[in-house]
């Protein structure tokens, strides 16, 4: 059986179904032997991914995966793979991103009200909080446990994503590529196609993008994506070629709230080469 990588997954901290344990239980179930928990704007489940990892004889490396504010107003996500996330350099910007989500959530939270006629106690928010701040993740669970919306694509697509980030929720790109970069990790550009990626615009826009992300420091892209089609593949193994970039990827595993795309192997057929495990370790 070939060994698999998975770096882009996520857990429960954020919008996956599975705990940081269960995420690393089903990286070793689907031969998974070097993973990334990569949650939305979260290291909270990095300890505990990190155990199980050791527990069931995975390579673990630190991930995340960053919202961050472009500058002609999109958001971009950005992967940070192998950062020490106790270092300063990442510490504190994170901490002023969660920090200002927090803070901003009792206007969320009008906003769906407003809008959607749905009233949630943001003290019950706290209560169950899967992070040390609260956030629109927790909006999410909540809408999930409470049977008000089982489909977490419509909740984000239709409840959460339309609402305006406020001011320093959403960092700006470059920062985030920095934080990455300075902790030690490697900064990699998710789903660069996909609607928090350049969608609808032609690839010679998009390579300009690409050439002015690596002008603030990006290292690497998402090679490995499972609705990349052939296309897309070669288009990417273009740029990476072009501009030495990192390649990286990962299913983006969100557990039963995805169905039919499993850790480490997508519908079935796809898979992520070991070798982009020993690129960026070594990197």
């Amino acid at each position: 059986m070939v060994n698999l990588v998975d770096f882009h997954t996520h857990s429960l901290i954020s919008d996956g179904s599975c705990s940081p344990t269960e995420v690393v239980q089903a990286a070793f179930k689907n031969n998974v032997k070097a993973l990334s928990l990569t949650d939305h704007d979260s290291i909270s489940g990095i300890l505990e991914a990190n155990i199980a990892s050791k527990k069931y004889g995975i390579n673990f490396i630190p991930g995340i995966e960053i919202s961050a504010l472009y500058p002609d107003g999109r958001m971009l996500h950005i992967l940070g793979l192998g950062m020490d996330i106790n270092n300063v350099n990442f510490l504190n910007p994170y901490i002023k991103m969660k920090k200002a989500r927090e803070e901003s959530l009792p206007i969320t939270l009008k906003y769906l009200k407003y809008k959607h006629n749905l009233s949630i106690d943001i003290n019950i928010l706290k209560e169950k909080k899967l992070d040390e701040f609260i956030s629109r993740h927790d909006i999410h669970k909540y809408l999930i446990d409470n049977n008000i919306c089982n489909n977490s694509k419509l909740i984000w697509n239709t409840y959460l994503d339309p609402i305006p980030y406020g001011k320093n929720e959403l960092i700006p790109i470059e920062e985030a590529i920095n934080m990455i970069n300075k902790s030690g990790g490697v900064s990699i550009l998710a789903h660069y196609n996909n609607r928090n990626g350049f969608s609808n615009i032609n690839k010679s826009k998009v390579e300009e993008h690409i050439k002015y992300l690596i002008s603030l420091g990006l290292r690497g892209i998402e090679k490995y994506y499972p609705t990349f089609n052939d296309d897309d593949y070669r288009f990417v193994d273009y740029l990476i070629k072009k501009y030495k970039l990192i390649p990286s990827g990962g299913t983006d595993f969100h557990g039963s709230y995805r169905p039919n795309n499993d850790i480490g192997i997508g519908n079935g057929t796809f898979a992520v080469p070991y070798e982009v495990f020993y690129n960026i370790k070594n990197y």
